[in-house]
């Protein structure tokens, strides 16, 4: 899978909400589960499209793009955050504005007649029941089996705990249980997610997982 931020090089192109969700799924791609079909590692791009509130102008920015012409597949990737219908409503009025196809609902790919097809998917779920969450939330749930159920019910009391008591994490406690996991173990210290998946944190053949496999697998029909 090619990072490419100005010029488009894939006709497959997922567009990501961050440097860290483009880096997740350039090691998730390119993962030993997903090794059997070339395709997830040599025929998707991931472009970071920033935050939330940036999609919009970039969709529009990405249709005039060298190579836009020759792509045939635009898969979008946000944060579901605290309201799921909410993000929704976003990435559907953003490809409104950009006049691209819209999805009718999370994970559908478009079925439309024109070459060009688009689908989207929201995290932490992934799936098509999506939940308010993030990719936090989502690495949280796909940790790999050497960080011990204890090792990880001793982080959320501890987080919770420093919460209550300092009232110092607020919204934010999804990233402060990730993150502080990270801490405590020797392989991920001070890693960000995508540093973490390069390091081996997260088990790609998580159940978790199964729904956007096959989401990205549908890209290729």
């Amino acid at each position: 899978m090619a990072i490419e931020k100005k010029r488009i090089m894939k006709r497959y192109i997922l567009l990501c909400e961050g440097i860290d969700t483009v880096n997740f799924f350039l090691y998730y791609l390119n993962s030993s589960e997903l090794a059997d079909d070339k395709r997830f590692s040599n025929d998707i791009q991931a472009l970071d499209f920033g935050g939330i509130n940036n999609l919009s102008k970039y969709i529009l920015n990405l249709k005039n793009m060298e190579g836009f012409d020759n792509v045939n597949r635009i898969m979008i990737v946000r944060d579901a955050e605290t309201d799921a219908d909410a993000a929704v409503k976003m990435i559907k009025n953003a490809l409104l504005a950009a006049e691209l196809p819209i999805p009718c609902d999370c994970n559908e790919w478009t079925d439309n007649s024109d070459e060009l097809k688009i689908a989207f998917t929201l995290m932490p779920s992934c799936s098509t029941n999506p939940v308010q969450g993030a990719i936090e939330d989502l690495c949280w749930n796909i940790l790999r089996n050497n960080i011990s159920e204890k090792m990880r019910k001793d982080v959320e009391d501890f987080v919770l705990k420093i919460n209550n008591e300092y009232n110092s994490i607020g919204s934010h406690m999804h990233k402060s249980r990730l993150h502080t996991c990270f801490s405590i173990n020797k392989d991920f210290i001070s890693f960000k997610i995508g540093e973490a998946a390069k390091a081996g944190a997260f088990d790609w053949k998580h159940s978790a997982l199964i729904p956007l496999k096959a989401l990205l697998k549908k890209g290729f029909e």
